[in-house]
């Protein structure tokens, strides 16, 4: 199988998790929307992004530097070596986890002092934290599997398993305990049964034990690789969550929920993003590191194209009908629509550049890329400084746009002058001249539809969107790597999504 094919399978089977996980979530969202209201959901917003944040801490950037070695490991003759990677990178996560944990447990009620916010967000907080070591380690282990190059195990567990969990504890806790009881149990239940399937399955593919994990020494060449993608990784989620934050510090939770829905909507399209960079980061440090400069610019602009094609008709459904989209948490919502297209045209732009990122990390230039995302976030901290006490959720929302879209062309510009690589050429015009043709064509019948039920004005535009894309992409000639990416995507099939053999037995 070529690269491109290989990249298309991989991909799908990535993006049909990611679909299947985001739906999840996204109806998890919606519901919890609707069933405790704004406020509440302004301090579910809060908690979570709080816990988030201190997870990125605790794994040390352990999850890309365990995929990173894994990757450049034969299994066949570096087995040894393999675990005692993987064994390091549990260890240190572990430890690091729990510090964590109890250090957020403890500063719990500061944390809700200066976000002035109810004490009920104190507990939040804490059911979370007791969470970050499962996750934590859940992540850490699902990220060396990856290294493998075989991406259905993380899949599988972080998005079939851990939003079906998510999905189906919140439910039954509404219905059979309490409102409150929906907002902080399920996390819990999720990390707990994450972390079990995960490492489960990280045993069976590794043939690494508990006690070789708790033999593990400290490995001190990948600590050094992976701490500065910690304070990356620390960045990039405050970047992700600082406006949530920053809303709960500058206004209150309820209007923290009134942003949640347009983020959350607007973040399905990561799920485009993930999908073709879980498998182009361990193909480029494999390609880097043989030397074969050619082959990595080639799926460097491969990528990047297809995450345009891909992206482009969704985000053109958004920002044409916005309230449509946020009428599916309810009337409440209607006011944040110019937040979600703001928040969908920095999520467009972060996966048109994103390619960049991993092509940075991935060649070693690890330190730069914090370099670049500290300059990023400083910029984003002083946006949201200035614009939130003036405009509200409108100004954390351009914050948020201006910040990503600089740290995306600063990366682009560094791949060029470093690696001399360059994902512009003529090809790339082609998904950019159909998408303006597409929003053309929704625009248009817009006024003809907006009159129908919500799901089916947004069924007719999503089809349309698709359909007008994917006609023009043809008219426009498709390429022979576009061949072998699309009899890629035809090569997947349900083996590969079974279940691990080790959660059958």
């Amino acid at each position: 199988m070529n690269t491109a094919s290989k990249i298309a399978k991989e991909s799908t089977i990535t993006f049909s998790g990611l679909v299947y996980g985001n739906i999840n979530r996204y109806l998890y969202t919606a519901l919890l929307a609707r069933w405790v209201g704004p406020e509440f959901l302004g301090i579910y917003s809060l908690a979570n992004a709080i816990m988030l944040i201190s997870e990125v801490i605790a794994k040390m950037g352990l999850e890309t530097g365990v995929m990173r070695f894994v990757s450049q490991l034969n299994p066949q003759i570096d087995n040894a070596k393999i675990q005692k990677v993987i064994g390091s990178a549990l260890k240190m996560t572990f430890i690091s986890s729990l510090i964590i944990m109890i250090a957020l447990v403890i500063s719990s009620g500061s944390i809700v002092k200066m976000l002035s916010e109810s004490s009920f967000l104190k507990y939040v907080i804490i059911i979370f934290s007791i969470a970050i070591p499962f996750n934590a380690l859940t992540s850490v282990a699902a990220f060396a599997t990856q290294g493998f190059k075989r991406l259905k195990y993380k899949i599988f567990v972080t998005q079939f398993i851990n939003p079906t969990v998510l999905l189906l504890a919140m439910v039954l806790c509404y219905w059979f305990v309490s409102t409150k009881s929906a907002i902080m149990a399920p996390m819990f239940i999720v990390g707990v049964i994450g972390f079990i399937s995960m490492i489960s399955i990280l045993k069976s593919v590794s043939g690494l034990n508990h006690q070789q994990i708790l033999q593990s020494r400290f490995d001190a060449k990948l600590f050094r690789f992976s701490y500065p993608l910690m304070f990356v990784t620390m960045l990039q989620t405050f970047m992700h969550w600082i406006d949530i934050l920053m809303l709960g510090y500058f206004v209150d939770a309820g209007v923290v929920g009134l942003y949640h829905p347009a983020a959350r909507t607007a973040g399905l399209l990561q799920a485009l993003l993930l999908s073709f960079l879980s498998i182009y980061a361990p193909m480029a440090s494999q390609y880097y590191g043989e030397g074969k400069v050619g082959e990595l610019s080639s799926i460097y602009k491969l990528v990047t194209r297809w995450l345009l094609i891909c992206a482009i008709p969704i985000s053109l459904v958004f920002i044409i009908f916005p309230k449509k989209v946020l009428l599916l948490f309810g009337p409440e919502y209607l006011e944040s629509a110019q937040i979600l297209i703001i928040l969908t045209m920095a999520t467009l732009i972060q996966a048109f550049l994103g390619a960049a990122g991993p092509t940075l990390s991935m060649s070693g230039r690890t330190k730069l890329v914090l370099f670049n995302t500290i300059g990023a976030f400083i910029i984003n901290i002083l946006l949201n400084i200035f614009l939130i006490p003036r405009y509200g959720i409108v100004g954390a929302a351009w914050a948020t746009f201006i910040s990503l879209t600089l740290i995306g062309l600063v990366r682009i510009v560094e791949v060029g002058f470093i690696l001399k690589m360059n994902f512009v050429d003529l090809k790339i015009l082609k998904p950019l001249l159909s998408g303006i043709v597409t929003y053309q064509i929704l625009y248009s019948i817009k006024p003809y539809i907006m009159h129908y039920h919500t799901l089916v004005t947004l069924g007719i535009a999503g089809i349309g969107g698709v359909i007008s894309f994917g006609l023009l992409i043809w008219l426009l000639r498709i390429e022979d790597e576009d061949k072998d990416f699309l009899n890629g995507l035809g090569t997947v099939s349900y083996t590969h999504l079974t279940l691990p053999t080790i959660l059958l037995v």
